[in-house]
C-alpha cells in the first residue's frame, strides 16, 4: 500500500508493540508518526528516543494526560503535571519533534463550571508557552469530549494564551460542535486528530475507522489543508488505520 503523502499515524494503533516495531510499521503505512509518549512508547526511555532517531520519521508527540492535570486547582498537583510535560517536551525536542500535544482538564463524571479551573488552565498555558520557547517544540492544546467534562470542548471556551490548537474531530463530534470548530476555531489550527464516531452520545470515544460513523472526512481535510495543519490518523488498532486509509483513497482524499 502506498503511504498517504500528508497524513501521519499515531503509535496508539500499535500500543502493544515496542516502539521500534511500531515505527517500522508506521513507516510502511504513512509519512509521519505521532508518538504517544506513555506506556511502551514513552520518550522518557533512552532506548525509545534512540529508536525514534534511528527511524528518522517526521514526528509529533502526544504528551501524557490525567483527569485534571494542568487544570488542577491544587497548585501542587498542577505543578506536578506541568513538570511531567516539561520532561516529555525535552524528550520530544531530542527526537526532533515539531509539535507536542497537551490535554487540558477532563473529568469523566462531569463537574460544575469553576472559574478556578479556568484560571489554572490559562496559567498553565502561559507556562507551556514558555516551555515552547525553551525547547523549540510547538505546544498545541486539544479540545475534549463531553458537555461538562472539560472546560475546553467548544471554540472560544478558553484563551489558549498564544498556543495553537489541535482539533480532535472525534471529540468535537461527540460534543456536537465539529461544524463550529471547522467554521471558526477561534485559535490557530495547527494539528488534527482524525477518526470517526456516531456523534453526540457516543461517549466511549471509540476512534472508529473513517466511514464507520458520521464525520465528514472531506470537510475536515479541507479545513486542515487550508490552515496548513498537519493531520494524524488516531486509532486503537492497525485494522482501523488500514480501513481509514482505504476510505480516504476511495474518496480521492489523499494528496
Amino acid at each position: 500500500m502506498t503511504p498517504p503523502a500528508d497524513i501521519g499515524i499515531s503509535s496508539s494503533a500499535f500500543a502493544e508493540l515496542l516502539l521500534p516495531a511500531a515505527l517500522e510499521r508506521i513507516a510502511e503505512l504513512g509519512w509521519a508518526a505521532e508518538i504517544r509518549s506513555f506506556g511502551l512508547h514513552t520518550l522518557l526511555s533512552l532506548r525509545n528516543r534512540e529508536a525514534a532517531l534511528a527511524a528518522g520519521l517526521p514526528y509529533t508527540v502526544h504528551g501524557p494526560f490525567g483527569y485534571a492535570g494542568i487544570g488542577d486547582v491544587d497548585e501542587n498537583a498542577r505543578r506536578e503535571a506541568l513538570d511531567e510535560h516539561r520532561r516529555h517536551l525535552a524528550a520530544a525536542a531530542e527526537v526532533g519533534a515539531r509539535l507536542y500535544v497537551a490535554h487540558p482538564d477532563w473529568h469523566r463524571e462531569g463537574t460544575p463550571h469553576d472559574p478556578a479551573v479556568v484560571d489554572a488552565l490559562e496559567r498553565s498555558f502561559r507556562e507551556l508557552r514558555d516551555l515552547q520557547s525553551e525547547t523549540g517544540v510547538e505546544v498545541v492544546i486539544e479540545n475534549m469530549p463531553g458537555a461538562g467534562q472539560s472546560r475546553f470542548t467548544h471554540p472560544g471556551d478558553l484563551d489558549l494564551q498564544g498556543l495553537g490548537l489541535i482539533l480532535d474531530v472525534g471529540h468535537a463530534s461527540i460534543s456536537g460542535c465539529l461544524d463550529a470548530w471547522l467554521a471558526d476555531p477561534r485559535a490557530p489550527l495547527r494539528h488534527v486528530h482524525l477518526h470517526d464516531n456516531h456523534g453526540a452520545g457516543d461517549d466511549d470515544d471509540p476512534h472508529l475507522p473513517l466511514g464507520a460513523g458520521v464525520i465528514d472526512a472531506a470537510a475536515v481535510l479541507a479545513a486542515a489543508r487550508a490552515a496548513g495543519a498537519s493531520v494524524v490518523l488516531e486509532h486503537d488498532s492497525e485494522a482501523a488505520v488500514l480501513a481509514s486509509i482505504a476510505h480516504l483513497r476511495a474518496r480521492g482524499l489523499l494528496d
